[in-house]
């Protein structure tokens, strides 16, 4: 923060102090943002910088880690004070874009003029795309604090895991990202002409799913040689509730990764001579139950050992033993394969995001068959309040 002003410097700091001010959003509280204007505008505005510089405060309460990272004798502890400083700069150099606008009137005259509605809709763009590589840099510092944990002197752990509580505990920033990436999707959709923003009403739930299953096929392809075929089907007739589309898509294409690599993995321990052509097929099914609509996606994989259970949906924990690099893995610059798994971020975000608006993805073995069940369970309530 040494480039800024000491007024930039206040300011984040008044902001940060704000949490008791900010929306307690639902899925109802979004669908009444249904219209690009001025006031509208300012409600997104100050939403997104408060909570930018709630993540701001979040992240400079652990700024003594940096002391430890001087401890450790891997190259943790330079990882560590990296990622600190790239998450403290993003957050600060976005903190800005709404600010000014803020605080310089920028709404307040003209703004049915069509260029002025549009720049803002482009920085609100701005802000999402900055805001999306948080989580690989979140991860990596994560992972380089649970490593450095056994390098520090035992009498110094404790404070240690209280100092790095952030990381211990990574939920309430990663939920207040989702939530600041939501705003921030739904005032662009609005622009974009969708009445409803981020929100889908009476969604076609069997072409989400597929598109979703198109994507995980092509990686599990691209990464394992050959994907499951997938069945998916309805059990009954019924309405979808209103569902944040990219969330759901999100989530079924990371459940339906795990569900092809656990498939595709007992199929190549099968003996030669029992060995089928093609691994055994994944069934996913759409159902309401009660105040949710379910989304079962069922494998004959390798299952859940304790281990595999336990670890499944932490943050930043990875069954896949290499990390996957966007370099090494460039074929050209048109085609970068997509890894099936790397961080360790994506079953855990999947939660988060149905948790929500009040719903959840679980992870169960089936009972008389080999395999694995996961479940989405997404709410009807629309008026379900997100935590802040």
């Amino acid at each position: 923060m040494n480039s800024f002003t000491a007024a930039i410097r206040s300011s984040l700091l008044q902001n940060a102090r704000k949490g008791d001010t900010l929306r307690r959003w639902s899925i109802k509280e979004l669908l009444k943002l249904n219209d690009v204007n001025a006031t509208n505008a300012d409600i997104v505005l100050q939403e997104i910088r408060t909570r930018l510089a709630i993540q701001h405060q979040r992240l400079s309460s652990f700024s003594r880690v940096e002391e430890y990272a001087k401890i450790a004798s891997s190259s943790d502890g330079a990882t560590l004070s990296k990622s600190l400083k790239m998450l403290l700069q993003l957050h600060e150099n976005t903190y800005m874009l709404p600010h000014e606008i803020i605080e310089t009137d920028f709404l307040m005259e003209g703004f049915c003029n069509r260029p002025k509605q549009t720049y803002l809709k482009q920085m609100v763009d701005d802000i999402m795309t900055r805001h999306g590589a948080s989580v690989d840099t979140f991860a990596d510092a994560t992972i380089a604090s649970r490593n450095m944990e056994h390098q520090i002197p035992q009498i110094l752990r404790k404070q240690f895991r209280t100092d790095a509580n952030i990381l211990q505990k990574p939920e309430p920033f990663l939920h207040s990202r989702l939530l600041i990436q939501l705003i921030c999707e739904h005032y662009v959709s609005l622009h974009k002409g969708k009445s409803t923003g981020a929100v889908s009403i009476d969604a076609d739930i069997l072409d989400i799913v597929d598109d979703a299953t198109t994507e995980a096929k092509a990686v599990a392809d691209a990464n394992l040689g050959v994907a499951p075929e997938v069945q998916i089907r309805s059990v009954g007739p019924f309405v979808p509730p209103p569902i944040i589309r990219s969330w759901i898509h999100h989530a079924i294409v990371e459940v339906t990764k795990n569900a092809m690599m656990s498939t595709v993995q007992k199929w190549d321990e099968q003996p030669l001579h029992q060995k089928q052509s093609l691994p055994s097929n994944i069934l996913i099914d759409v159902s309401r139950d009660a105040d949710f609509m379910l989304i079962r996606v069922v494998d004959n994989g390798i299952g859940l050992n304790a281990d595999r259970s336990d670890k499944a949906f932490r943050f930043a924990v990875s069954s896949t033993q290499k990390r996957w690099d966007r370099i090494n893995e460039q074929q050209s610059y048109a085609a970068v394969r997509q890894p099936l798994g790397s961080l360790g971020v994506g079953l855990s975000l999947s939660n988060l995001m149905m948790k929500c608006f009040g719903g959840s993805v679980s992870l169960n073995n089936n009972q008389n068959e080999p395999g694995c069940t996961a479940i989405l369970r997404v709410n009807y309530n629309d008026d379900y309040k997100a935590l802040n």
